[in-house]
C-alpha cells in the first residue's frame, strides 16, 4: 500500500517537472500564452501533492513524512526558479 501512495507522489512531481520544462521553452521562445497555460497547469500537480496527506488517512496508507517534504520542497524550488526567471528576464 505505501508504495501506492509513493508512486502517486512520483507522477505528480514528474507532471511537475514536465509543466517546469514547458514553462522554461515558452520564457526561451518568449511564448507569452505558453507561460500562462504552464503557469495555470502547475497548480494540478501541487494541487496533488498537498492533498497527499488525506489520501492516505482516506485509504489508510502509511504517510511518508519525507517524502511529502521532499515533494514541498520541490514545488517550491520550481516555484521560486519561475519566478526568478520571470524577474530576470
Amino acid at each position: 500500500m505505501e508504495r501506492k501512495a509513493l508512486n502517486r507522489l512520483g507522477y505528480m512531481e514528474l507532471a511537475a517537472f514536465f509543466v517546469f520544462g514547458t514553462f522554461l521553452l515558452g520564457l526561451y521562445y518568449d511564448i507569452v500564452w505558453l507561460q500562462w497555460v504552464t503557469a495555470i497547469l502547475f497548480i494540478l500537480p501541487m494541487a496533488g501533492v498537498l492533498r497527499y496527506p488525506s489520501r492516505c488517512k482516506e485509504r489508510q496508507e502509511p504517510f511518508v513524512k519525507a517524502r511529502f517534504a521532499w515533494s514541498l520542497i520541490t514545488m517550491f524550488l520550481y516555484l521560486g526558479m519561475g519566478f526568478g526567471l520571470l524577474t530576470i528576464l
